[in-house]
């Protein structure tokens, strides 16, 4: 009897796997380990929430934005996005303004504070991102971001 972990026993070995060697799942579970850590930093740091400094990080680097354009470029949910928005607003951080091109459209940018918040934002996020991939010497490092830019493209050919 051949074990499961022998050469040529691949498949049998991979349709026995549990949940937790499925890439979805271990990508969620990154996913929360990463926005848990980052989040607290930002807390930390900034008193800011994670839903923020992504509405700040992609404000100020690509903006200003209607609140779905701006919830595809932070990666939230259009709610979490609008709340977010709505929070900095009340803040000063965040400004609202009618679109020059559609009077209809609304766009949220930041005000010279948001600008300012930005600033210390994109380094903690920096900071961040190399301490989470500190583990990986500089060609695994390489290796994997070549490898979910590749499944990236991949997914979202499929979608189109």
């Amino acid at each position: 009897h051949a074990s499961s972990t022998q050469p040529g026993n691949t498949m049998k070995a991979s349709a026995k796997a549990g949940l937790e060697q499925f890439l979805t799942y271990r990508l969620h579970v990154l996913n929360k380990l990463a926005e848990r850590g980052i989040g607290e930093r930002y807390q930390e740091k900034l008193d800011i929430t994670l839903p923020e400094a992504r509405v700040i990080a992609s404000v100020g680097s690509f903006g200003p934005f209607s609140i779905m354009d701006l919830a595809r470029h932070a990666n939230l949910d259009k709610s979490q996005a609008s709340r977010a928005a709505e929070a900095l607003i009340k803040q000063g951080l965040v400004m609202r303004e009618a679109s020059e091109d559609d009077g209809r459209v609304v766009l949220v940018s930041l005000t010279p504070e948001g600008r300012a918040l930005y600033r210390r934002v994109m380094p903690v996020a920096r900071k961040w991102n190399e301490d989470f991939f500190a583990c990986l010497d500089e060609s695994e490092q390489v290796s994997l971001s070549n490898a979910l830019d590749k499944v990236i493209r991949n997914m979202q050919a499929r979608e189109a």
